[in-house]
């Protein structure tokens, strides 16, 4: 794979004029979709799920109207009843599951013509990126969807975050290793009281830490033989949890994670009980607005890469990012004009700023209405890194930058110079996640660079063990991993654990895993 600091020179603009070159004359068509509902949206003006700018706008350009049958905040549930039903729109996204069974199904179209035929430049340009996910919207040669794709693989490393203040106070170093990490939290905990590092019933903070020691668990890694084995049952988890072991008996994780939800944990950290915590790089959005109200300005924490624990390279963990697939009704009248539609979404959000007014771009973009049209959102799959490095450099620039070049990215700009010059806890997310020299985003290129991670052999729809006992299989390795942590059972207890969890089903997931996905 290509360093991701190699810009995405293969995409190709497409311009205004491209955008208006599928407008019907003739009276609107019109278009059936479905919605989920989504509470980050904040509707100005009056504007409601079925009347809206993105709405307003597939209108005067393209003259094609977008009907939503329903509206939900149960969306999995109520697509499923509609699939079930055959009541169903012109175009919806679904997740993996839906996908699959609407194709055996035959209830969606054969996109393959139509996706060569009227998809722009831009978004073969992102398929082609992205080609791991791309290819599990083929079946027998045909294209039976679209990948929804993400945002990029810079979203998903982890961090160990550091209060700020507290660190300062004790005038700790950057850590540098996993000792230099619990020496800063113990010290942290007799200075300012509470315990050193975080943990819930999840075991999701050892999940995050765990490549510090070699493990990578909850993905499908390639062995030393070349077969697929499940990260979490490899002979490197039996050194995490020794390790974790030891934390609980010392005290350096929370004594009460078996009692804690991720709330509850968040709750510590807005409470000054705590000053470590591993987690993704949203952490800057939540909690640490709550954080800043409760306990100052100086107390946010900042992120550090996960140091090794046994002086070895570390390989953070990454899958795909995929969103779901748009899929056509079989029955649609003009699968045309729904690609009409995502290339619009497309255009807007990486190429518009050339071309379009700041103006009509916020009304796209700001206060979450990117969540309005959902079933026609194509994510470029560097769209965060890009952002990262245009709000970087403007911000180098200071009052020199020429803001308007920024597009849609002139939001995360504006309120990371809000957080410098306001300190307002709302922009405290934008600031940590890329405007600050610490930034989650700024660490998150360099382990890119480096190649720093491991890649989930499973990078498309899950086997059928997977989805039918995935969750039972990672309940009882977590039920399993929390004895042994607790001292309820030895180390040994980790092959026993292992042999239940391939009784379970483990070794038929593994089987399948290893045919679907090219294990030796």
């Amino acid at each position: 794979m290509k360093k991701i600091s190699v810009l995405f020179l293969s995409i190709l603009m497409v311009s205004l004029v491209a955008c208006n070159a599928g407008k019907y004359e003739e009276d609107n068509i019109i278009l059936t979709t479905v919605v989920m509902e989504n509470v980050g949206t904040q509707f100005q003006n009056g504007d409601t799920y079925d009347d809206n700018t993105w709405y307003r706008a597939f209108e005067e350009r393209f003259h094609i109207s977008v009907r939503n049958l329903w509206v939900s905040n149960d969306y999995t549930t109520k697509l499923d009843i509609s699939i079930t039903d055959g009541e169903l729109p012109d175009v919806f996204q679904v997740n993996e599951v839906q996908f699959s069974r609407l194709q055996e199904m035959g209830l969606i179209m054969d996109l393959t013509d139509t996706f060569e035929q009227y998809a722009s430049d831009t978004l073969k340009g992102y398929m082609a990126y992205d080609n791991y996910t791309f290819q599990t919207a083929w079946k027998d040669e045909q294209l039976w969807g679209i990948p929804q794709l993400n945002y990029g693989i810079i979203d998903q490393f982890q961090y160990i975050w550091i209060r700020k203040d507290w660190k300062e106070k004790i005038q700790a170093s950057d850590p540098e290793t996993m000792d230099d990490v619990v020496a800063i939290a113990q010290e942290f905990a007799e200075v300012f009281g509470g315990y050193p590092i975080t943990e819930d019933s999840s075991l999701e903070c050892m999940k995050r830490l765990a490549p510090a020691w070699g493990a990578n668990p909850g993905i499908w890694i390639r062995l030393a033989d070349g077969t697929i084995g499940y990260g979490s049952v490899q002979p490197e988890m039996k050194e995490v949890l020794e390790v974790y072991a030891e934390w609980y008996e010392q005290g350096i994780i929370n004594l009460d994670f078996p009692i804690y939800d991720s709330r509850k944990m968040f709750q510590d950290v807005v409470e000054g009980k705590t000053g470590v915590c591993p987690m993704a790089q949203w952490m800057g959005y939540d909690p640490m607005p709550d954080v800043i109200r409760k306990q100052g300005e100086n107390a946010f924490f900042e992120p550090y890469p996960i140091p090794s624990a046994n002086s070895k390279n570390v390989y953070q963990n990454i899958s795909s990012g995929n969103r779901g697939y748009i899929v056509i009704n079989k029955n649609c009248e003009h699968p045309e004009a729904v690609m009409e539609l995502i290339n619009f979404y497309v255009y807007m959000m990486d190429e518009a700023a050339e071309t379009e007014s700041p103006e009509f771009i916020s009304s796209l973009f700001d206060h979450s209405y990117t969540n309005i049209p959902y079933a026609f959102t194509v994510i470029n799959p560097q769209t965060d890194y890009n952002q990262f490095q245009r709000v970087k450099t403007a911000l180098a620039e200071g009052g020199n930058a020429d803001v308007t070049e920024l597009g849609k990215d002139a939001v995360k700009y504006y309120s990371c110079i809000r957080w410098k010059t306001e300190k307002n806890p709302d922009n405290i997310g934008d600031w940590l996640q890329q405007g600050n020299e610490k930034s989650a985003y700024g660490i998150a290129v360099e382990l890119l660079e480096q190649e720093a991670y491991v890649r989930n052999e499973v990078w498309g729809i899950s086997t059928p063990t997977n989805l039918e006992r995935g969750d039972l299989l990672e309940s009882i390795l977590n039920e399993g991993f929390t004895k042994i942590i607790l001292g309820e059972e030895d180390l040994n207890y980790f092959d026993v654990l292992v042999q239940q969890w391939k009784d379970a089903g483990g070794d038929q997931a593994t089987i399948e895993v290893n045919e679907m996905y090219g294990g030796k």
